[in-house]
C-alpha cells in the first residue's frame, strides 16, 4: 500500500515553498464546510480520519510536504501558469495544478469510495480539505508581474504572498477563532449558497483570477500597504474563504453522502 500511495503522489514534482491562508484561514474553511455537510457524509468522512473533524487536518498538507513521500505534493497547492497555456506530453492543455489534483481525487472516489483502500480514501480526504481552500487564495494565482512582490507593511519589508497567507485575515480579525470567523462569514442565503456551489473546480479557478488581479491592482504605487489596503483586501479574503467552505462541503457531500 505504501508503494501505491507513493506512486499516486508522484503525479507532479516541484520545489516551490508556499503557504496559503495560514492555519486560521484553512480551519475557517473547514468549519464552514462542516456546517453544510450532510449527517451521513460527515459520519462517513470522520470514519476514515479517526473520528476527528476535518478541521483537524485543514493545514495537514502544509506540514507534511517537508517530509517524504509528500515533498512531491508541494506544487499541488498553486497555479503558476495562469497567463500561459500548459500542455501535457501529447500537447493537450492541462488544468492548473490544484484543479488537476482535485479533479483526479473526485474522479477516483465519486462512484464508490468504499471500493478503494481505506488508506487512499483517508489521504484523499486530507488533500481535498486543504486544496479546495488553497485554490481560492488570490496569491495562488500567478502572474508574471507578481514575481517577486515585496511591499512595506508597518515598516517591515514583506513578501506579498506571505502577507496574504494569514495577515489579511488576522489584521482585521485579531483574536478571532476559526469557529468565530466561520460564524461571521457564513452570511449567504440558501439560494446564494446553492449558486456558489455550482460549476466545476476549473470554473472556480477562473473566478479566483478576478480576485487575484484585484488584490494586486489595489496595491498603492509606492508599495506601502496601509490600513486602507487591508480594508479592501479583507473583503476579498472573506469571500474567498467562505466560497471555499461551501464548495468543499459540496464536494464531500457528493462523494460521501451515500
Amino acid at each position: 500500500m505504501k508503494r501505491f500511495l507513493i506512486t499516486t503522489l508522484l503525479a507532479i514534482t516541484s520545489t516551490v515553498t508556499l503557504w496559503a491562508w495560514g492555519g486560521q484561514g484553512h480551519s475557517t474553511v473547514a468549519h464552514i464546510a462542516e456546517r453544510y455537510m450532510t449527517k451521513r457524509a460527515k459520519s462517513n468522512v470522520e470514519s476514515y480520519i479517526g473520528g476527528r473533524s476535518i478541521v483537524y487536518y485543514a493545514s495537514w498538507m502544509d506540514y507534511v510536504r517537508q517530509f517524504e513521500p509528500y515533498v512531491v505534493t508541494t506544487n499541488w497547492h498553486v497555479d503558476y501558469w495562469t497567463d500561459a497555456e500548459r500542455t501535457d506530453s501529447e500537447g493537450k492543455p492541462m488544468p492548473p495544478n490544484h484543479v488537476r489534483q482535485i479533479n483526479r481525487i473526485v474522479a477516483d472516489m465519486k462512484d464508490d469510495f468504499r471500493s478503494l483502500p481505506d488508506s487512499l480514501v483517508t489521504i484523499n480526504i486530507k488533500f481535498l480539505v486543504h486544496l479546495v481552500g488553497d485554490m481560492h487564495c488570490p496569491v495562488h494565482i500567478d502572474f508574471p508581474q507578481s514575481r517577486p512582490m515585496w511591499y512595506m507593511v508597518n515598516g517591515v519589508r514583506t513578501r506579498f504572498h506571505k502577507m496574504w497567507d494569514g495577515a489579511v485575515i488576522s489584521n482585521k480579525h485579531k483574536g478571532c477563532s476559526p469557529i468565530q470567523l466561520a460564524e461571521e462569514f457564513d452570511i449567504y442565503t440558501d439560494e446564494q449558497i446553492a449558486q456558489i456551489q455550482q460549476g466545476t473546480p476549473m470554473d472556480w479557478h477562473n473566478e479566483n483570477i478576478v480576485g487575484a488581479r484585484r488584490a494586486m491592482e489595489m496595491v498603492p504605487a509606492d508599495g506601502v500597504l496601509t490600513d486602507e489596503y487591508f480594508d479592501e483586501a479583507v473583503v476579498i479574503a472573506e469571500e474567498r474563504l467562505t466560497y471555499a467552505g461551501y464548495r468543499l462541503a459540496a464536494i464531500l457531500n457528493a462523494i460521501f453522502d451515500k
